[in-house]
């Protein structure tokens, strides 16, 4: 027994220094270098968090967005994208970005009307009435001056995605002024949108995006402003299932980085990630219309949903209730940015008189 485990150590040692041998274990020589495993430490991830489906306008743009950053950084550059709210909601997503737990996301631009009181100024209701008017707003001069003010709170505005135009949702008709009386009315935050239910005689109720569904199921609200991809995609039509296409305002989202990460990547990098949102601009505007559409379709084909759309005299009817809103903007906001956006839309003044 004694010489048998004596026989088997020694065979396994033979046979140990054997694969070291084939393997090089023990050679002083340099390991050649694996390029794959190079490129993998010199690769850079940004990390861009959402709170929408994947097939809204956002969603689609998110991964056009990485699609071409990786494309044209050879690789060197994933954009790793979040949808869903996956990783935050669109009530802390900012304070994560400013954390650089994340480096992009692309909130509504209600939700920064806190932190900057000028951007209500495209919360104005029916001041931007088509979608060429979205799209020349969007790309023109204010867009840039709205996005440099992010540099104040140490973010890097790079551009602003549409979702068209918002719609009433709710689960009973909503076309007069007198349809809101009473009415608890879901919205973003912010104070041009609570004025805005107010103006129209309902009780305005913010609450994060995330949260809508929950609020209907438990008829914590009774209505919503939204996007019709958006009221599609999140099936909120099965429990508001009367939809009236008011276009009252627009819902678009501004793309925006850690400024500290924008700062750290080389120029040419920089470069990639503006030439990519650049060359889809068009791209993002086209989707964004072409989604609403079909899913307006989808829904005009579902018996179960009633959909309405306003009349010449009902849209005056809302516009006579919203209009000290343009006057507490100009007045006690921003005039500047209110005499700019007529300038842009070529209207002397607003609402016409």
């Amino acid at each position: 027994m004694k010489y048998f485990l004596t026989g088997s150590f020694v065979t396994i040692i033979i046979l140990i220094v054997l694969f070291g041998y084939r393997q090089n274990i023990f050679s002083t020589a340099e390991m050649p270098y694996d390029d794959e495993q190079i490129g993998l430490k010199d690769q850079i991830t940004i990390h861009f968090s959402h709170v929408v489906a994947e097939n809204t306008p956002k969603g689609i743009a998110a991964e056009k967005f990485a699609e071409l950053v990786e494309e044209k950084s050879n690789g060197r550059v994933i954009v790793q994208v979040y949808p869903n709210g996956m990783l935050y909601n669109d009530n802390n997503e900012v304070e994560a970005l400013l954390n650089n737990e994340i480096q992009m996301i692309a909130p509504t631009f209600s939700k920064m009307t806190n932190s900057l009181p000028s951007w209500q100024v495209l919360d104005l209701p029916f001041i931007i009435e088509n979608n060429d008017q979205l799209k020349s707003v969007l790309s023109g001069p204010l867009s840039k001056k709205l996005l440099d003010e992010l540099e104040l709170m140490n973010i890097k505005g790079l551009t602003f995605w549409s979702n068209g135009f918002k719609q009433i949702a709710s689960n009973q008709p909503i076309t007069e002024v007198e349809d809101f009386e009473g009415k608890r009315v879901r919205m973003m935050s912010s104070n041009i949108l609570k004025q805005q239910f107010r103006l129209l005689g309902a009780e305005p109720y913010a609450s994060s995006f995330g949260d809508v569904y929950y609020d209907l199921e438990n008829k914590i609200i009774d209505a919503q402003e939204n996007t019709i991809s958006n009221i599609y995609s999140k099936q909120f039509h099965t429990m508001e299932n009367h939809i009236t296409l008011s276009n009252h305002g627009i819902l678009c989202y501004a793309v925006m980085m850690n400024e500290d990460f924008w700062n750290s990547l080389d120029a040419d990098i920089q470069e990639v990630i503006i030439e990519s949102l650049e060359e889809m601009q068009q791209w993002q505007y086209d989707q964004a219309e072409k989604i609403n559409k079909e899913n307006l379709e989808q829904l005009e084909m579902d018996e179960t949903i009633q959909i309405y759309e306003l009349s010449n005299a009902q849209k005056q009817q809302w516009q006579a209730k919203l209009q000290p809103i343009y006057e507490m903007y100009n007045n006690e906001v921003n005039s500047e940015y209110f005499d700019e956006i007529l300038q842009e839309l070529n209207k002397e003044t607003f609402p016409p008189k």
